[in-house]
């Protein structure tokens, strides 16, 4: 009877515990339920199970169920959500510095942004740790185009539109209308009645964004400049980071890496595939004159005065450097 009751009291002590040394996660992400991006995620909730012996248990809320980026910032910041999906929108707003690699023009081709991503990106990870993040990846997503109801060759032509900005993105809507850009603020499922009622004809999105939500259709020009690349990540908050046994933190992060090569082959696989739709249905690809992209060129180069220096989002220490970084490699090419 003795070992009987005290068989019963170990496994209820065994069974209290558990709950304690679990860990949960939870990850909110935009990627839509389904898609490659989000079976990726599921994979890595996988991996973590079985790497930890159970111990972690990674919960994905994908289609923004868990709000927008600066939502889901804020809900990590008060313990709400451990983890985020989320683009440079997103890192800017933990880290405004990191904006630096999301400059017009300042990262210029693929193998620039390889550069950018692989070198780059880890001198800011010490600042996400300051204020309370972890960055578990950094990755590439593409690069950003104008698309607009008129042809837009040169920044003249683009003063003469109103372009489409995110609320979110304050610093860039005040850095474009400091270079005299007409802007309105929209949220991305506001931005097709915005195009349709004539409130903006302009936008500034990857391809695949342009086809998803059917803007090229009514904004079927496309400047052929690659204006800046889209470069997000995957952050946990440093509570929760904490919370899991510091003997799996190296693999839960290989296993985090290892989606990278994932979400990059199924963005340049989603871009070709929006810009065959599109040319299909009525895509303009302006052609641009040596005139005109000397004019992006010499808008959006030099010190970048409208987004960097005391007050701005950038400081001109972190630009300074990541300038010198970038024309360094750019010669050695």
């Amino acid at each position: 009877m003795t070992k009987k009751i005290l068989l019963i009291l170990t496994l209820l002590f065994a069974a209290a515990l558990l709950p304690l040394c679990a860990v949960d996660i939870k990850m909110g992400s935009l990627f839509p339920e389904g898609t490659e991006w989000d079976r990726s995620l599921r994979r890595i909730a996988r991996e973590w199970k079985e790497i930890s012996n159970g111990r972690v248990r990674l919960k994905i809320y994908p289609n923004g169920i868990a709000g927008s980026e600066e939502d889901m910032v804020r809900k990590m910041r008060f313990g709400q959500l451990d983890s985020a999906v989320l683009t440079s929108i997103g890192m800017n707003k933990i880290v405004s510095d990191s904006l630096v690699l999301s400059l017009p023009f300042l990262v210029q081709n693929e193998e620039e942004l390889d550069f950018a991503i692989e070198e780059l990106t880890p001198m800011f990870d010490d600042d996400f740790s300051e204020k309370g993040f972890e960055v578990l990846l950094w990755s590439k997503s593409g690069w950003i185009n104008f698309f607009s109801s008129k042809e837009i060759q040169g920044p003249d032509n683009l003063r003469k539109t109103t372009m489409s900005v995110s609320p979110g993105e304050q610093d860039m809507i005040e850095a474009f209308e400091a270079l005299d850009f007409k802007v309105y603020p929209l949220a991305v499922n506001d931005t097709l009645m915005g195009l349709q009622s004539g409130m903006i004809d302009t936008v500034y999105t990857a391809p695949m964004g342009a086809a998803a939500y059917q803007w090229f259709a009514l904004a079927p020009n496309m400047n052929p400049l690659k204006v800046m690349p889209v470069i997000g990540g995957i952050v946990l908050s440093e509570r929760a980071w904490k919370k899991i046994p510091k003997k799996y933190h190296e693999e839960l992060k290989a296993s985090i890496q290892s989606v990278k090569m994932d979400f990059q082959k199924e963005t340049e696989r989603l871009n070709a595939e929006a810009m065959n739709v599109m040319r299909k249905n009525g895509l303009v690809e302006l052609e641009l004159s040596e005139q005109d992209e000397k004019a992006w060129y010499d808008l959006f180069s030099g010190d970048y005065w409208f987004i960097v220096g005391p007050d701005k989002p950038v400081s001109r220490e972190v630009f300074n450097e990541v300038n010198s970084r970038l024309e360094a490699f750019r010669n050695n090419q």
